[in-house]
């Protein structure tokens, strides 16, 4: 293979690498409601990770709000709600804050197959590669993709014996904590 072509099959799958990943860090919980009410899992208070020396709590979603005080690297924080990209709403000392959510990482959740299910790996389209039994566990990463580049809650993404792969959201419940 020449370099050019090389790089013009590399470039795109680069791009969609990086976009599957963004997607499974950061994403508006709120999105496809009435489809997540459909589901098992819970993602409206979502566990995040602080990737920051220190991060300002603030009264309001922006610079200008009173800090509140400070989370430290590696502290855990529930999102109530996100704000836009840049704020989400949480509760600090009883109180509604926000934090940047420039600073934040998603928490994996372990969850537990309800019942038998296939398991896709890599992708969707590329059919079922293995079977996982009843109450096996599993990380849920994130959710499918529907075709108009949304979230299709119908679909967890997982990792399972190693490999990143998708089962149906209906199979699995979150493992409580």
């Amino acid at each position: 293979m020449n370099m050019k072509k090389g790089l013009t099959a590399f470039i795109p799958a680069a791009g969609l690498c990086l976009f599957l990943a963004a997607g499974t860090v950061f994403f508006d919980p709120a999105a496809n409601a009435a489809a997540n009410q459909q589901t098992k899992i819970d993602s409206t208070a979502d566990t995040y990770i602080i990737k920051a020396g220190e991060l300002n709590v603030r009264t309001e979603p922006n610079t200008q709000g009173r800090i509140l005080g400070t989370l430290r690297s590696e502290d855990a924080v529930k999102i109530k709600q996100f704000k836009g990209a840049d704020w989400a709403k949480i509760e600090y000392k009883g109180q509604e804050a926000y934090i940047s959510t420039h600073f934040l990482m998603k928490q994996p959740a372990k969850a537990v197959t309800a019942k038998q299910t296939a398991f896709y790996s890599p992708t969707l389209e590329s059919g079922k590669t293995d079977s996982i039994k009843a109450g096996e566990t599993v990380t849920l990463l994130g959710w499918g993709f529907s075709e108009d580049g949304g979230f299709d809650r119908k679909w967890a993404y997982v990792t399972y014996g190693g490999k990143a792969g998708y089962v149906k959201t209906a199979d699995v419940s979150r493992l409580s904590k």
